[in-house]
């Protein structure tokens, strides 16, 4: 590992820590003389910036001078919420930038304002750097959030037995890091049924780390309030179609969750299309879903899908819940394939990830 390399995975190690959607993860590191005398990450939206927070951080201003800046995210350029980290760059005497990976943010060209300064830039075009801030750039581009669908099947292509169990088909070391990914989204989606039969809390599962939004796809308003969805440790949002039980509609709200309203598909389920539209304009930048094969199907047949993660079982049941329950395909020159596809071994469980 070079010192690039050390230094630049010292900043990504801080920008895990970050939650500041819609804003990207972003963590920084200052070096003067090949030691690290600053730090920081962009905690929570509004807050100040990775950059800034490191050259707060630095106890002796003067050490600032001739230091190096390490990170993950190409720095801001213009005003928003805080003014542009390249004025405090530029004002704070750092003669070195090097950067993960350039912002996909049309208004963002830090790169050009500081050098326009004189100061020495690096781009490394890092490929954990891009894929840290995936969901943030799928959202700037398209103003949608980025959908992860996670299954967990047996080798039958299986999630649920013939009566509906599904607990377990994955080893617990698959459903520790399933849940670990609750905390990098912003929400998690399951479809009505889910909440029906297995009562998720659809909870983070990592300390010290806030629960994700949920949002529940219940055409007419079926979801019981006694269940543990409905906790308030978390921000709940229903999207039903226009023939929801308008009773229970009062009720829900009542409880504080906020209900949105759409028009249903030809087959009669809510439009997921307009939903995650609605979704991505309320600041929503990424979703994982976990629903059962309902919305697994409506999901992948409007191509809606961005990223898929399907754990693998060693374990056959011969009849049961299939994955996907859609039309299907004539030939199979029309499958949908997926591209940077990944493949781990976790104990029993093959972990398959890729992209659409």
């Amino acid at each position: 590992m070079n010192e690039h390399q050390k230094f630049l995975s010292l900043a990504l190690k801080l920008a895990r820590k970050a939650r500041p959607s819609p804003n990207p993860r972003v963590g920084a590191v200052i070096v003067r003389n090949g030691q690290v005398i600053g730090e920081g990450y962009h905690k929570e939206y509004g807050d100040d910036h990775a950059e800034i927070v490191a050259i707060k951080s630095v106890k002796n201003k003067d050490d600032l001078k001739a230091s190096t800046l390490y990170v993950t995210l190409e720095p801001c350029s213009y005003y928003n919420k805080t003014p542009p980290c390249t004025d405090a760059i530029i004002d704070s005497g750092i003669s070195e930038v090097i950067i993960g990976c350039r912002d996909q943010n049309p208004n963002v060209d830090g790169v050009s304002k500081l050098e326009k300064e004189g100061i020495k830039i690096t781009v490394l075009d890092d490929e954990e750097c891009k894929r840290i801030n995936e969901a943030f750039f799928h959202w700037i581009k398209t103003k949608e959030p980025f959908i992860l669908l996670k299954l967990a099947m047996t080798l039958d292509g299986r999630i649920a037995t013939k009566s509906g169990d599904s607990k377990y088909i994955s080893n617990a070391q698959s459903r520790a890091l399933s849940n670990a990914w609750r905390s990098e989204y912003d929400a998690i989606m399951v479809g009505i049924n889910t909440i029906l039969v297995d009562n998720p809390r659809l909870t983070s599962r990592k300390a010290g780390s806030d629960n994700p939004i949920r949002i529940i796809v219940d055409s007419y308003l079926k979801a019981p309030i006694g269940y543990n969805w409905i906790e308030t440790n978390a921000r709940r949002i229903i999207a039903t179609s226009e023939k929801h039980d308008k009773e229970k509609r009062k009720k829900l709200e009542a409880e504080g969750v906020e209900i949105i309203v759409l028009p249903q598909t030809s087959e009669g389920h809510v439009d997921l299309a307009i939903l995650f539209k609605k979704l991505g304009e309320m600041g929503i930048t990424s979703i994982l879903v976990e629903g059962g094969s309902e919305v697994a199907t409506n999901i992948l047949e409007a191509g809606l899908i961005s990223k898929i993660a399907f754990f693998i079982s060693c374990q056959i049941l011969g009849n049961g819940i299939n994955v996907f329950e859609g039309k299907g395909i004539e030939k199979m020159k029309e499958a949908w394939r997926l591209k940077n596809i990944s493949i781990k071994q976790i104990q029993d469980d093959v972990l398959i990830e890729g992209y659409f």
